[in-house]
């Protein structure tokens, strides 16, 4: 018996050790590699493809300090919660050097270099016993290299933590910022206007340190800024001439990415009436692959609400020419759209796509099925009636062009450009004279590899709604930086409206609710009972023998 207890307790020794000795391997492995699973459709709580590719693309040490305070708890949780994401960064990257400060151990000295340097002592309301109080506290982090340093001032949750820290580390690791240039002169949307100081806000935010911004003339007839790597043309209100036409084409023969958001109609003052608006770029994007409808659409099926003003009130109600476009309506193999939910585009016209050798279009976003064209004079009011012979189908809204484009002024003379110093020779100044002239002009006739995007409005630009925003900043850095910050930003971006159901379905799953799930109960009962029943019989008949 003896030895019985001890050869089986032998063996549960041995068992408990080689248990053990595997869970040691394991840790010790985990350490090293890791794997872990995210179920959410657009992962978002693992860092994207872009933050690992610009990881993976560093070349030197970068170091990241983050200055937190230990307390109270609620600053405690945040700083675990950036810690876990630093970890996931630092498991990616050799190159990174992660530290975690608490400036409480700080003396005077080095709390006023802290402040100096652009981490400021906020202030928080927290509750201790029942009481508020406010708590001065630290939330900043640091990312330098090769002596260059950025600052996230105050950083009070994770949920944009991922696009700020890897597009600061891109700021910082950037060689040399480029240009996105906006077209001026002809009524264009203008970022340095006061009534767009906010999109200019958000501009400027999101290009950190990446990218320049600059406005752009053509009014001299001088060609566009050899340092400008991107141009929007963004609501021209003034047809443009054949000099400025020939001025874009040229910019991008020489390789450069344009994006052209192109008004359909013009708002009278004050009303919503609205006539056609000719910008003179319809032959000019046809000859590149984007051919304009010259029309409006609205959605019946699909589309987002907007405030009117009726006596003294303002009332917020559908409006079907503020055409809204959900995902399955975005191209799901297009870094620009395939992470967005919703985007809404107010007064848009449609696009068709022209065939043109050696070129890639794809369209970037449509309306649903229930999409319809309108042409003439506009009466945009909410209640106005929409013309009967409006058929409903598919339209294209915005279009991705890519490839090696033709010049559309090949085998064209070079238009002339305009006189400058247009002074009014009466009160007493001298003579215009001429500009830069067409003799000392060669036209290029085709272009690098380049991009261009076109979309059928301009609106969404002024409406600052948060979709609107996010496709036109994925917009300028697909097309200035590639896809590296395109993923990132997307993780933000929810909006999930429900599925429109038809009759018959919403009459199948109320029905189905009243009637089905108690029959389905009665069913379960009645089978329940002659299962039994039947079991008792044969217990009953062969239990005896």
């Amino acid at each position: 018996m003896l030895n019985k207890r001890i050869k089986y307790g032998g063996n549960t020794f041995a068992f408990v050790a080689i248990i053990f000795g595997i869970l040691v391997l394991i840790n010790f492995l985990s350490t090293r590699r890791f794997i872990r699973a995210d179920l959410t459709e657009d992962k978002r709580y693992t860092i994207s493809k872009a933050t690992k590719s610009v990881l993976d693309a560093l070349d030197d040490i970068v170091t990241i300090t983050a200055y937190f305070s230990t307390n109270p708890a609620e600053v405690a949780q945040i700083r675990r919660d950036i810690r876990d994401v630093l970890d996931e960064y630092n498991a990616f990257s050799k190159k990174l050097q992660i530290d975690f400060v608490n400036p409480a151990d700080f003396d005077d000295g080095q709390k006023q270099e802290l402040r100096f340097k652009g981490i400021p002592e906020v202030q928080i309301n927290v509750v201790k016993k029942d009481k508020a109080e406010i708590a001065n506290v630290y939330m900043g982090i640091s990312i330098g290299y090769s002596g260059k340093e950025e600052i996230l001032p105050v950083v009070r949750s994770t949920a944009n933590l991922e696009y700020e820290l890897t597009s600061t580390i891109l700021k910082v690791t950037t060689k040399e910022a480029k240009t996105v240039g906006f077209l001026t002169g002809h009524g264009e949307f203008d970022i340095n206007d006061q009534n767009h100081q906010q999109f200019r806000q958000l501009l400027d935010k999101s290009a950190q340190g990446q990218y320049n911004l600059t406005p752009v003339s053509l009014q001299d007839g001088k060609a566009v800024d050899t340092s400008v790597a991107t141009l929007v043309i963004a609501g021209v209100k003034q047809p443009l001439t054949e000099r400025d036409k020939y001025e874009l084409d040229q910019f991008i023969m020489r390789g450069g990415r344009a994006i052209f958001l192109v008004d359909p109609i013009q708002l009278q003052p004050g009303t919503l009436q609205a006539a056609p608006l000719s910008t003179g770029l319809n032959d000019l994007l046809e000859h590149y692959g984007a051919k304009l409808g010259n029309n409006l659409l609205l959605d019946a099926r699909y589309h987002d609400t907007a405030r009117f003003q009726q006596g003294f009130m303002t009332v917020i109600q559908p409006y079907p020419y503020f055409i809204k476009i959900i995902k399955p309506n975005f191209s799901m193999e297009h870094s620009i759209t395939n992470q967005l939910e919703a985007l809404t585009l107010p007064w848009t016209s449609s696009l068709e796509m022209v065939t043109k050798d050696g070129i890639t279009a794809m369209p970037l976003a449509k309306t649903s099925e229930a999409g319809r064209s309108i042409q003439g004079y506009y009466n945009l009011m909410p209640n106005a009636p929409i013309p009967p012979n409006a058929e409903s189908q598919v339209y294209t809204v915005a279009v991705a062009l890519e490839g090696k484009f033709k010049s559309f002024y090949a085998g064209k003379e070079v238009p002339p450009a305009p006189t400058v110093g247009g002074a009014d020779p009466t009160q007493g100044s001298e003579t215009p004279t001429a500009a830069p002239d067409t003799e000392t002009r060669v036209t290029k006739t085709e272009s690098e590899q380049t991009q261009i995007v076109v979309v059928g409005t301009a609106q969404f630009l002024t409406q600052l709604r948060p979709d609107g925003v996010n496709f036109f900043l994925n917009t300028v850095d697909w097309l200035t930086l590639g896809d590296a910050l395109i993923g990132i930003r997307s993780h933000t971006i929810t909006d999930r409206p429900l599925r429109e159901v038809s009759e018959i379905e919403k009459n199948f799953i109320k029905y189905l609710c009243i009637v089905g799930i108690p029959l389905l109960v009665v069913v379960f009962g009645l089978l329940r009972y002659f299962l039994k029943r039947r079991a008792k019989r044969f217990v009953e008949t062969y239990g005896s023998v």
